[in-house]
Order: structure tokens, then sequence, then C-alpha cells
């Protein structure tokens, strides 16, 4: 089978964490990693990157902008990624075509109407979690989930989303969910544990971190020996402006010596990190799936969220975490005060992390996609 991945906006084999890549990249590249094992997989980017070809994986960038361009600002560049990617590759040759992200799905829709080749879409993030709602991007997700023949979906949260909002029909969606990487993320039960929290993500008002510092200034009044660490740089419009306020609000609660800002980070230094953390705070509204919250799962670290749709699939409270519609809370300081003072319980809890985590897998993941694939050529 030969099998075209279009991620126009981000390259999803570029550094995780740095301008747009997030949990859509780590997808992209363990899912195509796997599928290259028993079929053909290219992958194709706008944005500027290194291509390769590794056996039966190849990446091909099409070098069309800068990766530091906002994603707003990418939109303009779609035609001429449609008509680059007709020069560069031989469409026909392709058996179907994923797409990730609605501007991946606007060409993957036509290339699909012109050559008449079947394709996938898979959202990873949606356009009613925006603030204001974002129509135009709402009804252009829409007309591609209506164009695609099958949609996938992260979480039962995110296909009833699809359904409910989208007025997609149910027998298009396929849940079908990420997994983890235990090369990657695996404990190392040898490393002392501190009283660090981690928040990981890109800087930018919908992923919540001013909300992460508003429960530190309301727990240092019942512990003060903790240490909290932000991972990830300012990404879109106005991210820079986001990460000033947060450094600001870090002055104005007299945070100082409780909060760290790191910037993005080597992966390797984040697992450091995540073996010495006892806790993850995760502070987006809106996850079509959650894939930080069970790597830190995996690593052994609990999550407290105030994520009550797709993580309400993934953590269950005082087993794997803690999940809370207000940080301001007895219980919640409750929890968090346990973890850093009794040893035993966080044992427990760290345990049953790891345990909970075994469902996610990769290889399961691509293995449905690889079927779903199949399905379509033989409809």
């Amino acid at each position: 089978m030969n099998i075209l991945h279009l991620s126009f906006h981000t390259s999803p084999f570029s550094e995780v964490g740095i301008n747009d890549g997030g949990g859509m990249s780590v997808y992209i590249q363990q899912i195509t990693k796997n599928l290259s094992k028993n079929h053909n997989v290219t992958v194709v980017t706008g944005e500027k990157a290194e291509g390769f070809k590794h056996k039966n994986l190849e990446f091909i960038s099409l070098n069309i902008f800068e990766p530091e361009i906002n994603v707003e600002d990418k939109e303009v560049y779609l035609q001429e990624f449609k008509n680059k990617l007709e020069e560069y590759v031989d469409l026909k040759s392709f058996n179907v075509i994923h797409a990730h992200y609605w501007l991946s799905g606007l060409v993957a829709k036509e290339i699909s109407n012109e050559l008449d080749i079947p394709f996938i879409f898979t959202s990873h993030s949606l356009g009613v979690f925006l603030d204001g709602y974002n129509k135009e991007r709402v009804d252009c997700e829409k007309i591609v989930m209506t164009s695609s023949n099958i949609v996938t979906a992260s979480s039962v949260f995110e296909a009833m989303l699809i359904t409910d909002t989208y007025k997609i029909d149910e027998s298009k969606i396929r849940k079908i969910i990420p997994g983890v990487d235990r090369e990657i993320f695996s404990p190392d039960l040898s490393v002392k544990k501190e009283n660090i929290f981690l928040s990981i993500g890109r800087i930018q008002e919908q992923k919540g971190q001013l909300q992460t510092l508003e429960f530190l200034n309301n727990f240092k009044k019942i512990e003060n020996d903790f240490k909290c660490i932000f991972i990830g740089g300012p990404s879109g419009k106005y991210g820079d402006e986001y990460l000033h306020k947060l450094k600001q609000t870090v002055e104005d609660f007299n945070l100082g010596i409780h909060v760290e800002f790191l910037d993005n980070l080597e992966q390797t230094k984040i697992i450091e990190l995540l073996n010495k953390a006892k806790l993850l705070i995760h502070t987006s509204r809106f996850e079509t799936f959650g894939l930080v919250a069970i790597e830190a799962n995996t690593m052994g670290v609990p999550v407290l969220t105030i994520n009550n749709g797709s993580l309400m699939e993934i953590i269950e409270n005082n087993k794997n975490g803690y999940l809370t519609e207000n940080l301001i809370d007895r219980d919640v300081n409750n929890f968090v005060k346990n973890l850093l003072n009794e040893n035993k319980k966080f044992e427990e809890i760290s345990s049953s992390c790891i345990e909970k985590s075994k469902k996610y897998d990769w290889v399961k993941t691509s293995t449905k996609i690889e079927k779903e694939y199949e399905l379509l050529l033989f409809e």
C-alpha cells in the first residue's frame, strides 16, 4: 500500500514543543514509523525542514514557509502547497491519503475529488476550542469531515463533539486512541523524587498556564516546599505577550522561588525532569486527547487537571491523578500535599499511573489505522 500523510502547517519530524510542533507531531512520527514497516509511507509538509528517506518512510518538505510563521498566516500558502505537491509528488501512485489538521484536510479534499483517492481526516484540534469561536475554521472543518471517507477521533469526548457540533454521521467516525513510546517514556526508579511540579506545553492562553500560577499562589499558603517548572516556548500570535503576562504574575504573586520557565527542552531533558517530578499540572480545558497526560502517567507521574472533556477518560481521582473543575479547592490542596509529604501514598499512586498507562500503545494505534486504510481499499 502507498500512503500519503499531509502535515501542511508543521513539520512533524522537527523538534516537538517548538513553534507549532506538539502532540500532532508525535502522533504522525509514531504512526508513520509503524506503518512503514509494511507499507510505503510519504509525509509532506509546507514548513521548511530537512527531508529524509529511511527504508519505506520518506519525508518531503516543500520549503514554502519558515517554521516561525504563525499558523494563522500559513493559510495563504495552501494553493502553493497543492501546486508544489502536484509537481513534486506522483499523487496518482497513492492508495490512500491521511490528512492531519483542517488545513491539510482542505488540500486532501481537493486531491481526493480530482483523483478519486479515499482520504482519512484526523483533526488533532478543533475550531470550537478557540476563544471567540472561529466560525470560518469550523465551517472548513465541517466541509473536510463531510468530504472525508473516515474521521478519526482520539477520545469519546472528541467523537461526541464531532457528531453533535459538526453534525457528522457517527458511522463515519472511528475512535482510535493514541499511544505512548515506552522506549522513550520509561521511568528510572532509582532516581529520587523531589517536590517538583511540571507544566508541559506550548505557552499560549488556551493552555491555561495562568491558572497553574493561581493554584501555586493558593497552595503556598499551606505548603512552601515545592518548585513548578514550565516547559515550552511561546506559540501563536500572542504567545510572547502571554509569556510576559505569566512572568509578571509570578512577580505579583511573589512566586519567584517556586517557579522556573525553561522554554523548549530536548526530550531527554524532559524525561530527566519527569523522573524527578511528583506531579504534572494540566490546565488546557480543551483537548482531543491529552498525550502529555499519558506520557506523564507512563513515567509514574500523576496528573492534576481541570480538563472535563477527554481527560475524564484518562484520569481517575486518587488513582492516577486528580480531575477538578477548580484548582482553588481544599480537596485539590490535600491531594497535592499528600503527594509531597506521604511517600507511601505517592508510591501507590505512582504505581497506579504506570499500570493504567499500559493500555496506550502506538503499535495498537497504528494497526487500527492500517485496518481502516485496508477497508477503504476494498469498499
